[in-house]
């Protein structure tokens, strides 16, 4: 198959990712037609007050639409369907990826994915072909106390279909208030048939810093996205590595992070960013808002970024600033390039607009809308260790034929048993699968199921670590001695 393809492969799947690890919503408000400040306790949310202006024709115009297709369209049709189609048909017209619609039951899910805590079982979930699967249990939740296992499909969530729903509805079911139990029944890989699992919903604060000392005096700390917890995390966090000892280097990782709360990175920044200027906010008409500074001293030993294409809005604010302070070397790929900042406006009916209202630049200038970061040092990374995660492709076996037959086989090389990456479920595929499964203790049928993916994924899990060559290329660059005199550049 195609280079293309496969890289078309690979992109389609993280979509789902982005929408559910987090919004590049920007915590920034405007009062009385003034720019304010960035909101330091989540995200600001402004009711804005309709304006009357000579527009009575295009209103009427609008009301004869929604009159005509009511009264006559040969099939019933709800008015508040309609209405919100409208909504979303203006908000499209801008041409903005970024300028979304929410209508109240979406605009409920947003701020809870950027409060960072919520009520429910605790698992991150996704959709694929139809069905609701446990990509993450979080630790300690009750969803994890209660058996739920990554890979496993939820089918039903007291009594309520879940296949088909999509993952907003499935959320919705599966959260609710604390202590009050949820009935779920759930397919479990391996399993004939599905099972009843009784989990009482708790309170829920999703980590989104994870951080580990790699060697003796080097840390590792990573962001998978910024909401209102995440620089209290990381603050916390990053004290108790220095209090242990942190002085041979720091490795800061954001890679596949999507963004979110402006306000958090600049925290963070603060920290880390020598004293100087962080990040600039532009407005559409080129002045500049707000400029944000940090007063930190400059630390006392090496920091490296890693970043990569899918690492974009706060994660790109942080690792910009870091950059042009030469404060870190960047190690990775070019970033996604989203320097937009959005404002959440909510509408009368409970809905709102997350709506472009300006540009943040770095601190020497740099408008990285749509380029992206360069990195100091540009490292690849397999696609196949980035996105195994979010493979979830039912039965495969010999006759097969297909992207996911391809990403299967892609898979079994990175751990070390190598087939032809043919998209075709070939005889060769399925020895390189039964060895694999010897080697498991599995059954050795040559047959890609349930219990071979949980074998799978486990073996993935050590490759993506042991082969991340961005990350090896950033302990080796931290341990270089020349490191202390290398400034940023793109070398």
């Amino acid at each position: 198959m195609a280079e293309g393809n496969k890289k078309l492969v690979f992109k389609v799947l993280m979509i789902g990712l982005l929408a559910l690890l987090g919004t590049n919503l920007v915590t920034y408000y405007l009062a009385a037609g003034r720019a304010g400040q960035l909101a330091q306790d989540g995200p600001t949310v402004i009711k804005y007050e309709p304006v009357r202006r000579d527009s009575d024709a295009e209103l009427m115009v609008i009301e004869e639409a929604l009159q005509t297709i009511t009264e006559y369209y040969f099939s019933p049709v709800e008015r508040n369907d309609l209405v919100e189609g409208a909504l979303r048909g203006i908000v499209e017209s801008i041409g903005d990826p970024q300028v979304r619609f929410l209508n109240p039951g979406e605009l409920e899910e947003f701020m809870t994915d950027t409060q960072g805590s919520y009520s429910g079982i605790g698992v991150r979930i996704v959709e694929t072909d139809g069905r609701i699967v446990v990509f993450e249990v979080f630790p300690g939740s009750p969803a994890q106390g209660s058996g739920i296992n990554s890979g496993d499909f939820l089918i039903e969530a007291d009594g309520y279909e879940l296949t088909g729903q999509g993952v907003s509805r499935a959320a919705e079911l599966l959260r609710g208030p604390s202590h009050v139990p949820v009935e779920i029944l759930v397919k479990r890989p391996g399993a004939d048939k599905p099972i009843k699992v009784t989990v009482n919903r708790a309170e829920i604060t999703v980590a989104t810093v994870f951080s580990e000392m790699l060697d003796d005096g080097l840390g590792y700390m990573r962001i998978s996205s910024f909401d209102s917890n995440t620089a209290g995390e990381f603050i916390a966090q990053f004290r108790e590595m220095e209090r242990h000892g942190l002085g041979v280097g720091l490795i800061l990782d954001l890679r596949n992070n999507p963004g979110g709360l402006v306000d958090q990175a600049v925290e963070i920044a603060k920290l880390l960013v020598p004293e100087g200027e962080i990040v600039r906010l532009v407005s559409r008409d080129g002045v500049v808002r707000n400029t944000y500074y940090s007063s930190a001293a400059k630390k006392p030993y090496p920091i490296v970024v890693l970043i990569n294409e899918d690492s974009a809005s706060s994660s790109e604010l942080l690792a910009g600033a870091l950059q042009d302070s030469n404060a870190a070397l960047l190690v990775g790929k070019t970033t996604y390039g989203k320097a937009s900042v959005q404002q959440l406006a909510t509408l009368t009916d409970g809905s709102g607009i997350l709506l472009s209202i300006a540009r943040y630049f770095t601190p020497s200038g740099h408008d990285i809308h749509e380029h992206g970061i360069i990195p100091d040092f540009e490292v690849e990374m397999p696609d196949i260790l980035r996105y195994y995660r979010y493979f979830f492709p039912g039965r495969l076996e010999q006759g097969d034929f297909g992207s996911e037959v391809e990403m299967l086989q892609l898979m079994l090389e990175q751990i070390g048993f190598p087939v032809e990456a043919s998209g075709y479920f070939d005889l060769s595929t399925s020895i390189a699968l039964t060895n694999f499964q010897i080697a498991s203790g599995l059954p050795a049928n040559g047959i890609f199921d349930d219990m071979t993916w949980v074998e799978l994924r486990e073996a993935l899990d050590l490759a993506a670590r042991d082969n991340d060559e961005q990350l090896i290329y950033a302990m080796e660059l931290i341990r270089k001695p020349g490191l202390w005199t290398i400034s940023g550049g793109h070398n």
